[in-house]
């Protein structure tokens, strides 16, 4: 089975290329109201190696918060402790607030799954997939595709989680021979293919994970995406290294780098840093360097 297996690296491959599906899409599909969308967040962490252990999709949001999204059957207590391992170790890496959001399959009586240990307490927010009709909502995206419309394209993604009476395996391959109707370029595709595979993963057996991997070709729609997170991780660290140097600069001419100056070049986009990087000679003092990044 190792060989069909979605491992993280290329989980993650493909939500890095695929991101502003979920930074355009996600509000209206989850109906939660939530600050917007503003980077994606790996998923790796060195304690949590499995694909039954790995958690599905983090997001940085504008606010600085996080969106942890999770996808269950059910939800247990023992899936909430789990949980909030995870959102341990997300606050311990980004020390920011963590919202976590369960998709639940087969629904769940409350708008809020929680728990309380004592000195910890634990907060999330369900949304029912029971209360979204699939086979409704695949007539109606089909519909659509063929007449060209506009499209939520997550409401595609999502779609085999919604209530069915068809067996998960069929779901995923209703829906993946609907996504190859779609009339957009290639990777596009790929892509939402690719989203739709890894977001039933852990649902699937792995029987059956084999034979939609088999089937639509999985390692070609993969390569593809881990080329494009080789290329996007080249040009991070290309970004990253500039980063460090600038900091670097900072601390030798003044002494050090205050918070304030290393978030600002943090956030700044390379040609900035650039920038900064000639006219670091002529500055006196940080505040021109706190004000030249501002504007």
């Amino acid at each position: 089975m190792q060989q069909f297996d979605v491992t993280a690296h290329n989980y993650d491959f493909v939500f890095k290329d695929s991101f502003s599906l979920f930074k355009n899409d996600i509000g209206d599909f989850l109906k939660v109201e939530l600050p917007g969308i503003d980077s994606y967040l790996e998923t790796e962490f060195a304690e949590i190696e499995t694909s039954a252990e790995r958690m599905d999709l983090n997001f940085k949001l504008e606010d600085g918060s996080i969106l942890h999204l999770e996808e269950e059957i059910e939800v247990s207590v023992d899936d909430l402790i789990r949980f909030a391992s995870y959102d341990l170790k997300l606050y311990n890496r980004y020390r920011d607030k963590i919202r976590t959001i369960i998709l639940c399959i087969k629904g769940y009586p409350a708008a809020e799954a929680t728990f309380n240990a004592g000195s910890l307490g634990y907060n999330t927010i369900v949304v029912n997939m029971s209360d979204k009709d699939g086979k409704e909502k695949m007539k109606e995206l089909r519909e659509k595709i063929e007449k060209g419309e506009e499209i939520n394209y997550l409401e595609l993604i999502f779609l085999p989680l919604m209530n069915s009476d068809q067996d998960m395996v069929k779901r995923v391959k209703e829906t993946i021979e609907l996504e190859k109707q779609l009339e957009v370029e290639q990777n596009l595709k790929n892509n939402i293919v690719a989203l739709t595979f890894v977001l039933c993963d852990k649902l699937l057996s792995d029987q059956e994970i084999s034979e939609i991997w088999r089937d639509y070709k999985m390692v070609r729609i993969f390569k593809y995406a881990e080329e494009q997170g080789k290329k996007k991780g080249k040009d991070e660290g290309k970004q990253e290294e500039a980063r460090m140097l600038m900091i670097r600069q900072i601390k030798a001419k003044f002494g050090n780098a205050d918070n304030e100056i290393i978030d600002l070049i943090n956030k700044s986009e390379l040609s900035k840093i650039e920038d900064l990087s000639e006219k670091i000679v002529t500055v006196d003092s940080k505040e021109e360097i706190i004000d030249f990044l501002k504007h």
